[in-house]
């Protein structure tokens, strides 16, 4: 199925439109939209009107309210079936046995969502992580905007098969495969080594391909202003860099997606920010590199220093910085350009971490 998506979403002629083909007709558009927005609502799971009109109508100020019209008109023709999220967050929508047979008439098999959260003797409950679901729809969402093409979790875990780990979710744009979590109750010890692994191994391209999607990017979103189970405040960012610090074999680059509540749960903007992380064992060996000096070479092109039984050099030449890892009997194993002498020596200590 997502490599059905997928190709079909490389014809649209709209960079955000669904994966259905594009038909001109206004008959044929009212198609289009219950096509579009219904497969949107399976590959999710459950939607609110929010998401939904954002992922159909990613650059529209008036995307909840098309979204709204939508909706009654899909709970009028029993599509979908509605229900009531805790909190006053709002209604969700799952997917009815005649919306179904809708997707089944475009070619795309699906199934009903009638099962998903439970029922209990004072009615309907969500998935325990219904919050959670909602910060990473919020965060798919905008990266939808943003023109990538966006698999929800739920998605992931029907094509993913034995795959130990599922993200919470996953963006595509050109040869960017993001691998997307959402840190959202406080997390310690080795739940959030699990995490930090997780996602240094995503950024570093090392990650095993989930549903034929390739990782080599992670971006975390969070909500800035998070509150724990004792009342205090929690720094998601901040716990989450460190771990990640602590973790990595070399220096990583993460994306940020700051999620702001809009309502009780719902995500209204998302500030999306790239940092580059420094990896603690990085900072340690190229600690011990300066500890040992960094001499002159015999030729006076640059400096060298030694870490176990490697050397490594920085020089500057006609182009810029440069550096190299060999090892003590002139065995080379990694050269590379760099922006000034400082990135110079933390790239080689970053290659001699992963040695």
């Amino acid at each position: 199925m997502l490599l059905f998506i997928a190709a079909l979403c490389n014809k649209q002629q709209h960079k955000h439109s669904a994966p259905i083909l594009y038909m001109t007709t206004p008959h044929e558009q009212r198609r289009l939209n219950d096509a579009n927005g219904l497969l949107f609502v399976y590959q999710f799971g459950w939607l609110r009107t929010a998401e939904l009109g954002k992922l159909l109508w990613p650059d529209s100020p008036a995307s909840r309210q098309s979204a709204d019209r939508l909706a009654r008109a899909w709970i009028e023709r029993q599509l979908v079936i509605v229900r009531k999220l805790p909190d006053g967050a709002g209604r969700a929508l799952v997917l009815a046995t005649a919306g179904v047979r809708l997707l089944a008439e475009n070619n795309i098999a699906a199934g009903i969502g009638k099962d998903i959260g439970r029922h209990t003797a004072d009615g309907w409950l969500p998935p325990a992580s219904w919050r959670h679901d909602l910060i990473a729809h919020g965060a798919l969402c905008e990266l939808h905007r943003l023109g990538y093409q966006v698999y929800p979790e739920m998605e992931l875990r029907r094509h993913a098969g034995n795959h130990p780990k599922i993200p919470d979710g996953f963006a595509v744009k050109g040869g960017e495969g993001i691998w997307l979590e959402v840190e959202h109750a406080r997390k310690s010890g080795k739940e959030m080594r699990r995490l930090a692994d997780a996602l240094s191994i995503a950024a570093d391209g090392q990650a095993a391909s989930i549903a034929g999607l390739k990782p080599n990017a992670a971006m975390v979103a969070f909500l800035p202003s998070a509150v724990d189970e004792r009342g205090h405040i929690l720094s998601h960012q901040t716990r989450v860099r460190n771990a990640i610090q602590a973790v990595a074999k070399n220096d990583l680059s993460i994306y940020w997606a700051k999620c702001t509540l809009i309502g009780s749960a719902g995500v209204g903007k998302v500030d999306i920010q790239q940092e580059r992380i420094g990896a603690d064992y990085t900072n340690r060996i190229l600690k011990i590199l300066d500890a040992r000096g960094w001499h002159e070479n015999q030729d006076g092109d640059g400096v060298y220093s030694t870490y176990n039984k490697h050397i490594t050099y920085v020089w500057e030449d006609e182009h810029g910085w440069c550096y190299s890892v060999d090892t003590i009997d002139g065995k080379p194993i990694e050269a590379n350009r760099a922006d000034n002498i400082t990135s110079a020596k933390r790239a080689a200590a970053s290659v001699l971490a992963q040695l």
